[in-house]
């Protein structure tokens, strides 16, 4: 793991255009960065915290991203977006039998989730156990700080979750949003993390969507979220119908909006998910 740490490190030092001695001084000696980037030689974690906070990189993000280079995402995703639905089931049986082998590996555990998780998204086939979902639910109950990777893994496990979790983990976020008012970055990936979760509510359990819109529609969000506020908007829709069963204002108002403003492809990804709804709430 020193190796793999060491190589994902001397990648971002070099992205930074920061020399070994540039990252290393007053910390630890030139050499040992050099041999520890080598994977020659080992370096303590708090020296490695040092220089990443140098870098202005956060160091479970560091840990993260390092880790999921042999996590396999890439093969996961492009399975599911490819539709291979049988290819994507192998992959998350084989994923889960290791995970399930190696309890303690929060990596394996996140792989198989992940995979898991979009199989359950395309085929309602759920793979993930009774245990496995405790053990999911643990590790995201440690989130505290909600770093992008922890956006990531929740935003990615959503359908493993019961109605109950996806809120709490989603409040916690909104509470911690409250809180980060100077990155618009992370606000960003967090609104839409939280609108992703409130969609995937209407499906599971109608009480808690409608508790987190009320708290969603309470944030003042800035001209700057302008295509968050547009599926705020298009939340609100569905909750409408939902009740009324009356899909007349979202056809005859909400979409043409759209069209209006030139937002033809979002048109057609927010239609395929209202006939989805009416599909899911007509059975």
């Amino acid at each position: 793991m020193n190796i793999k740490f060491g190589e994902k490190f001397k990648q971002i030092r070099k992205q930074k255009g920061m020399s070994l001695d540039a990252a290393s001084r007053d910390i630890t000696s030139k050499s040992s960065l050099y041999y520890w980037e080598k994977g020659q030689a080992n370096m303590s974690f708090e020296k490695v915290i040092a220089m990443l906070e140098r870098m202005r990189i956060k160091p479970s993000e560091f840990v993260t991203d390092s880790l999921s280079d042999n996590l396999d995402f890439k093969e996961i995703a492009t399975t599911y977006y490819h539709g291979n639905d049988q290819r994507l089931k192998e992959l998350a049986t084989v994923y889960l039998k290791s995970s399930q082998q190696n309890p303690y590996d929060r990596a394996l555990l996140l792989r198989a989730a992940i995979a898991c998780n979009l199989l359950k998204a395309d085929t309602e086939i759920n793979l993930f156990t009774p245990k496995d979902l405790s053990r999911l639910e643990e590790l995201l109950s440690e989130i505290e700080d909600w770093y992008y990777e922890d956006l990531f893994n929740f935003g990615n496990t959503l359908f493993l979750l019961p109605g109950k979790r996806v809120f709490g983990f989603a409040h916690s976020l909104l509470v911690k949003y409250q809180e980060n008012d100077n990155d618009y970055q992370w606000q960003h990936a967090a609104i839409a993390t939280l609108i992703n979760a409130n969609s995937l509510l209407l499906y599971t359990d109608f009480h808690y969507a409608q508790e987190l819109y009320s708290e969603l529609k309470a944030l003042k969000l800035s001209d700057n979220f302008a295509y968050e506020k547009i599926r705020l908007k298009f939340l609100d829709e569905l909750i409408l119908f939902i009740k009324t069963k009356d899909d007349s204002r979202i056809n005859e108002a909400f979409f043409p909006m759209l069209d209006y403003l030139n937002f033809h492809q979002l048109k057609l990804s927010l239609q395929n998910t209202f006939s989805q709804l009416k599909q899911s709430y007509n059975r």
